[in-house]
Parts: C-alpha cells; sequence; structure tokens
C-alpha cells in the first residue's frame, strides 16, 4: 500500500475528529480531462515528488479520484472538501457536479458536498487554471515560462493536502481570539453554521509542570452564526510573564477546546497571549523593549518547490532558523503551509506574514490582492508568532508609487484596511522603499552595505530624507515621522562564488560573491556589528536562508546544508561576535 504524503493532521489551528487525507496518487491531464496520467498530490506537477516534473506551462491541468462514504456515514452529517491551496483558479466536481469555485492561489478553501455524495464510492474531479498573467498574486513564481534572477519555477494546481470532514448538522466554523496583555483577558469570537441560537462553551487551558490547567471558561451565544464573549485570567497563582505570556523564551500557548451544545460539535483550538507595539523608538513584545534577528525564508524545496515535503522538513528549517541565532524569520513573498505557523507558535519563532506580489497596477490586480490579503489576515488571525503583516515589498506591482496618488492611495488602503481587520500586529506598508508614512516603522533594503561604507548611516535624517541602495526612503508627499522604529529589512544576500551549475545555468546573487569563509566573515561581520551595536535599528532581516534554484545568496544550500558552521553563524547574528 502506497504512503499517504503529508500524512499529518492539516489545519492544526482548528482541530476535530472524523477527517480523511485524500493525498496521494490521482488520475491527472494536462489541458484536457482525458486523464492520461498519474500525479502524487500535493505536489505541484513542476516538482520532482509529482512524479511528472515537467517545467513546460499549461493554462488548465485536470485531476481526478475516488473515495468511499462508509455505509450510513452520511444519517445526520454534513461532509466537507477542503484544499489547503490550488494555484490559481479551481473548479471541483463530485460524481459530475459542480460543487463550487475558487479563484487565489494562496490560501484554504471548502465546499459542502454533503447533498452530492452518496453511500459507497464518489469521484471528485478537479480542473485548475493557471496562468503567467502579472495580475495574479504571485510572488516568486516566475511569469517569463523560465526561472530569472530571484523569481522561480512556478506552481500551478494542487499544492496542499486535500481532505474530507465529517461534522454533525451544526458545527462551529471559526473561532478568533483576540489578547489584551494589558488587562489580562482575551476577546472570544465564535461563528457557527447556524442561523438559529446556539451557544459555545468555551474552555480555556495551559499547560504547566505537564498538567493541563483550566485558566477561564466562557459561554458564547450565537445569534445568527455569531456570538462572541471574553476569557478573563485572574492572576491568582499564576506568574503571569512565565505562565501565560507568549514570547520566543516562553512560547506559552493557550489551548481552548470549544463545544457547541445544540449538536455536540468540538473543535480545538488554540492562540497566544502577546503584544506588539512600538513606542519611542522600539517595538515592544509584551511592553518590553524586542530586537528581532530575522532571516529571509524563501520557502521553496527542491524536490516540492512551494509544497514543504514534509512535517518533518518545516520544522527543520525552524530549527535552523534558531540554530543560527535567529529569532524570526520573514516569510518572503509567500503565504506558507499552515503547519509552519503552528511549528512557529509551538517554537517560539517570530514570523512577518508577506503578501505574495502581483507585478502589474490594474483593476485585477488591486481586487485579487485585496481579497488575498484580506483572507490571509483572516484566516491566520490566531497565530502568535505572526507578529507583523507585509502588504506590499519593493513597490511590486505598485511601480509608480513613488509618484502617482493612486497607487499610494492603493497602498494606504491596504494598510488601513488590514489594520482594521487586526489592529493587534504591525504592519509595514510598502517593505524597503518609497514607503508611506502611514506605515507603523521604517523598512530599509540596503544590499550596498558594505564595511567600507557603513558611516553613510552616521547621518540617518539625511539617509532617511533621501535614497538608500538606490531607491528614495520615501514616496514623494510622505516622509519619516519622529519616533518610529527603524528596521534593516532586508541585506546582505552573500554569495559564494559559483559560476554555473550542473546544468551550465549562471548563478544570481547581489554584487559579486566571495570565494572563502575568511571573506564571508570579513564583510557580514561588521555590517552586523553596525546593526546590533549603533542603536539605529530595532532589528535586521538578512537576505537569506538557501539558496534557491539560480540564487545562491543562502546561508543554507538548496538542501539545508550549512555553508558555515553553524556555531559561527550563531556568534553573528546573535551579536557574540567572532
Amino acid at each position: 500500500m502506497q504512503q499517504i504524503p503529508r500524512p499529518e493532521y492539516p489545519r492544526p489551528q482548528f482541530v476535530r475528529g472524523g477527517w480523511e487525507n485524500l493525498n496521494g496518487e490521482w488520475e491527472f491531464s494536462f489541458d484536457q480531462p482525458v486523464f492520461d496520467r498519474k500525479i502524487l498530490v500535493p505536489f505541484c506537477y513542476q516538482s520532482e515528488l509529482s512524479g511528472i516534473h515537467d517545467e513546460t506551462d499549461h493554462l488548465h491541468v485536470f485531476y481526478r479520484r475516488k473515495f468511499t462514504v462508509p455505509a450510513g456515514g452520511m444519517k445526520e452529517k454534513r461532509l466537507m472538501i477542503h484544499f489547503g491551496a490550488v494555484d490559481y483558479e479551481a473548479r471541483v466536481w463530485v460524481n459530475g457536479k459542480l460543487a463550487g469555485t475558487h479563484q487565489g492561489g494562496n490560501l484554504a478553501f471548502s465546499f459542502d458536498i454533503t447533498e452530492l455524495v452518496s453511500d459507497g464510492e464518489n469521484t471528485v474531479t478537479v480542473q485548475a487554471t493557471d496562468s503567467q498573467s502579472q495580475a495574479q498574486p504571485r510572488g516568486k513564481q516566475s511569469w517569463r515560462g523560465e526561472h530569472f534572477g530571484c523569481w522561480y519555477t512556478p506552481t500551478t494546481g494542487i499544492w496542499q493536502t486535500v481532505w474530507l470532514e465529517y461534522l454533525p448538522e451544526a458545527y462551529i466554523k471559526y473561532a478568533k481570539f483576540t489578547p489584551d496583555v494589558d488587562r489580562l483577558e482575551a476577546g472570544a469570537e465564535v461563528y457557527v453554521s447556524s442561523d438559529t441560537p446556539a451557544t459555545v462553551s468555551a474552555v480555556a487551558t495551559i499547560e504547566r509542570n505537564g498538567s493541563e490547567v483550566v485558566l477561564a471558561r466562557a459561554e458564547l451565544l450565537c445569534r445568527h452564526g455569531y456570538g462572541k464573549g471574553k476569557f478573563c485570567f485572574d492572576d491568582d497563582g499564576v506568574k503571569m510573564w512565565d505562565d501565560l505570556l507568549w514570547s520566543p523564551k516562553k512560547p506559552n500557548l493557550i489551548r481552548v477546546k470549544l463545544t457547541l451544545e445544540e449538536s455536540g460539535d468540538q473543535a480545538d483550538t488554540y492562540f497566544g497571549m502577546r503584544k506588539i507595539s512600538y513606542a519611542g523608538g522600539n517595538i515592544l513584545l509584551n511592553n518590553e523593549v524586542l530586537y528581532q534577528r530575522l532571516i529571509l525564508d524563501q520557502g521553496y524545496w527542491k524536490e516540492s518547490l512551494l509544497t514543504p515535503p514534509s512535517d518533518e522538513a518545516i520544522r527543520k528549517d525552524l530549527e535552523l532558523t534558531l540554530a543560527m541565532g535567529f529569532n524570526g524569520a520573514r516569510k518572503h513573498q509567500k503565504i506558507e503551509d499552515p503547519r509552519y505557523y503552528y511549528w512557529a507558535d509551538k517554537m517560539g519563532v517570530l514570523v512577518w506574514g508577506e503578501m505574495p506580489s502581483t507585478y502589474e497596477f490594474s483593476s485585477t490586480a488591486q481586487r485579487n490582492t485585496l481579497s488575498e490579503m484580506t483572507e490571509f489576515v483572516e484566516s491566520h488571525y490566531n497565530h502568535p508568532s505572526i507578529i507583523t503583516w507585509v502588504p506590499v515589498n519593493e513597490s511590486w506591482g505598485v511601480s509608480r508609487i513613488l509618484s502617482e496618488t493612486q497607487q499610494q492611495n492603493f497602498a494606504k488602503g491596504l494598510y488601513y484596511t488590514v489594520k482594521s481587520l487586526d489592529p493587534t500586529r504591525l504592519i509595514s506598508i510598502n517593505d524597503g522603499w518609497e514607503q508611506l508614512s502611514d506605515g507603523d516603522f521604517c523598512a530599509i533594503h540596503d544590499y550596498k552595505l558594505f564595511p567600507d561604507n557603513l558611516d553613510k548611516y552616521d547621518d540617518m535624517d539625511k539617509l532617511l530624507s533621501g535614497a538608500m541602495e538606490h531607491r528614495q526612503a520615501y514616496a514623494d508627499g510622505d516622509g519619516y515621522r519622529a519616533g518610529q522604529p527603524v528596521l534593516m529589512t532586508e541585506y546582505g544576500g552573500i554569495a559564494f562564488d559559483f559560476s554555473v551549475n550542473q546544468e551550465g545555468e549562471a548563478f544570481w546573487g547581489y554584487y559579486g560573491a566571495v570565494k572563502s569563509e575568511k571573506e564571508f566573515l570579513d564583510r557580514l561581520v561588521p555590517i552586523n556589528r553596525m546593526l546590533m551595536e549603533s542603536g539605529k535599528f530595532c532589528g535586521y532581516c538578512y537576505t537569506q536562508l538557501t539558496d534557491v534554484m539560480q540564487e545562491v545568496n543562502g546561508l543554507l544550500t538548496m538542501d539545508r546544508e550549512p555553508k558555515l558552521p553553524l556555531e559561527t553563524l550563531y556568534k553573528i547574528f546573535t551579536g557574540s561576535q567572532l
């Protein structure tokens, strides 16, 4: 019997029993539904692990497989089919009848297929439509038919887990928790499938000394499918900073068991009590100064592209991130597999959630970005590890933001939309340059930062009112606001000296490569010392975690092999210099 790839529960933020993993071998075809091939889901056809490994672009691809509903299995139940992500548009049929459609390549969606199935064997068919359109939020996926510069092989079709879930007639759809560290309480909101009045009981617990301790209870009365309440955490017997709050040093997670009393439906979820804010030029975590040591992480694997090859691979990347001295990661141009954020929550890794970019400015691109950015924020709201949202990077998709009011207004609109959906996190509106002063901090990209030109940061006022690297720090009419924290959110990107890869393709990197470990250290150590000791920066983000295809700026190879000893990198990136 073939082993199911990615067999772990795919939605760790909202767990319930009664599910079936549909990963594994599906029938597959290009262009027309003739199903003349086999593919291993959830890996895209461009990847090695899919069993196809064909990088040719196809507008349409088709999938088909059978699944079995047990006899009597649908009595007083609903059946949902869930897709972790399908790039870019999906149409889903069950037993030849349309179950639903979805647009957007980065986030999960579901269809209720109760009325389309019968006891015994059933068939699900999926059509995925993808293109080279620059109006799609595509992130680092190339639109030229080949990978180039720092853009890589695209992903088409199913690229995250597909699964079935059996539910009662009335069930809990989603829960949302808003921590208030200063008041030692958390707002609780819950959404249910029933429009009739229903009550959800919520029990919040935390693990202490190997035992589960009940912290608070709440009864949420739902009307028209929505209810809200509050957890109040009595500080009697709780050492707040050590036992309750979430931080990299103590990643405490508050588990919540939800029960819909009318149907008995149960779901287990969690959140973290943590506060991210800024004041006096500093970023604060739980009201204490936080210095962020981030790594830029593209989230690509040689054998599986955007799809993590295993749950262990996700955890390994986070373990390596910590082992090199970083306390967080900026997931660059990728909305990651849900289990990445789960492991970051558990391991205490800070995360910046970044929206994959479009590469044109049009009404279609604006709608697509706004739609997926909204879904991103709403679906990942409960993850304590995510502390910053990045809706736009380096003016990608808004190439005239420097001077055009319309593009500036769009970026500001993203900022205020996200801020209204989530007032608990910080936002970098246009990370890198041509920024807008509405943002919560100043984020600088400077790959021309070398040991012999560090003095350009002596006069920060002059720098922030002018250009960094080669683009203006702020858009016309905007500027640095006194007291905003300043971070160096991309720098380094130091490539080692490889001329061509095995296929004869030239490698790509920033401003020349180094030829030895000594040359690497001579270049990096003085820069990091300035960033950490000058008092001018609240954090940094080094480029990058791994090599990706032709881009060789990683601290690790694409196979996750360190280019320098981990102990050496740890000393550099924590400030305990060599």
